[in-house]
């Protein structure tokens, strides 16, 4: 098995990737026979025809390949083979068609990519604390001349009944209760308050 990686992998696709809110990349793959397709369906019409990738915003929107909210076409060379590709609005969903815009304007597509999203260009607007226990343990220096031992695994701990799980999740409960009303009150979580010197 060779480590390389292969010039084409004999299928025709078109992959859409995001870069950062604002860039996407597009890379594809067209065989000699979707050429010959597009040639049979284009005929006369394919002289003189580019190669364009044509995107999509279809966000928030089932795409029936004709609703789309806009596109725009980038034109390429089919031989680049990839494209690095701006947009203008975070936040949205994008495919594209890859084929070819003859003279006349008709568009024969020969493929169709991933739906892809991109994110959004500010911060998050969820501002909900979430609070967690910490556990610092305090650990011994390893000593170089000392052999390692070998420590069993701790055993599984058997199911719990029941019972003993109704009165764990109660426990978490009542914890948790309190723990919220302390913070509601301004004060920390048990976990962050400091006990008295």
């Amino acid at each position: 098995m060779s480590s390389n990686i292969p010039d084409h992998y004999g299928r025709t696709e078109l992959v859409l990737m995001v870069m950062d809110p604002l860039h996407l990349f597009a890379y594809w793959e067209v065989t000699p026979e979707s050429l010959r397709e597009a040639q049979d369906v284009l005929g006369a019409e394919m002289d003189g025809a580019g190669a364009v990738v044509r995107f999509y915003d279809i966000s928030l929107i089932h795409f029936d390949g004709t609703n789309a909210h806009h596109t725009f076409d980038i034109d390429i060379g089919l031989e680049a083979r990839g494209w690095y590709v701006p947009v203008w609005t975070a936040d949205k969903s994008y495919c594209a068609d890859l084929g070819f815009v003859a003279r006349t304007g008709r568009f024969h597509a020969i493929v169709r990519s991933n739906v892809i999203q991109t994110p959004r260009d500010g911060v998050s607007g969820n501002t909900d604390e979430r609070w967690m226990r910490v556990t610092f343990v305090r650990r011994r220096k390893p000593d170089r001349a000392r052999p390692l031992e070998f420590v069993p695994a701790p055993a599984l701990p058997r199911p719990l009944s029941p019972e003993e799980l109704r009165a764990l999740q109660d426990r978490l409960a009542s914890a948790k209760a309190l723990a919220d009303a302390r913070f509601a009150a301004g004060g920390l979580p048990s976990s962050q308050e400091r006990s008295p010197r």
